[in-house]
């Protein structure tokens, strides 16, 4: 039997896990830098305290999503090579629902799309049986 859904929602979800986690580590690191500080500080209509409050939670999560969506990825390649010639797909479908819920939970909005195309990858992984020969 052919896992060919499961396999592209894997890798297709693996990338933009991926780009996320490109764009949250460019984005806080870029939070780090005193020109952007600087032009957030100026540009922003709200009290310092709060403005630093929230660039430090900024800074703060932002290593944490990363690590989270990286963990995202590593698991839906994982899942995409273990389905692949149909090797163990039920391991493969638990892996991805695990990724899915972690992704989805953790990310804080990052990587909804994601978390759902390994949700269907898991759930597709899970639910299709070989055909019986007789």
């Amino acid at each position: 039997m052919k896992r060919t859904a499961e396999i592209v929602l894997s890798i297709i979800g693996a990338v933009l896990n991926g780009l996320a986690t490109i764009l949250v580590i460019f984005f806080t690191i870029a939070m780090k830098s005193q020109s952007i500080i600087d032009q957030l500080k100026n540009d922003a209509s709200i009290r310092e305290a709060d403005f630093q409050t929230v660039l430090h939670t900024i800074q703060a999560l932002g290593w944490g999503i990363a690590v989270v969506l990286i963990i995202g990825t590593v698991i839906g390649i994982v899942a995409a090579v273990q389905l692949r010639n149909n090797k163990r797909p039920k391991l493969s479908g638990i892996l991805l629902i695990i990724g899915a819920l972690l992704v989805f939970f953790f990310t804080v909005g990052f990587g909804v799309l994601p978390a759902l195309l390994y949700l269907i990858a898991g759930i597709l992984s899970l639910v299709r049986k070989p055909p019986v020969i007789v």
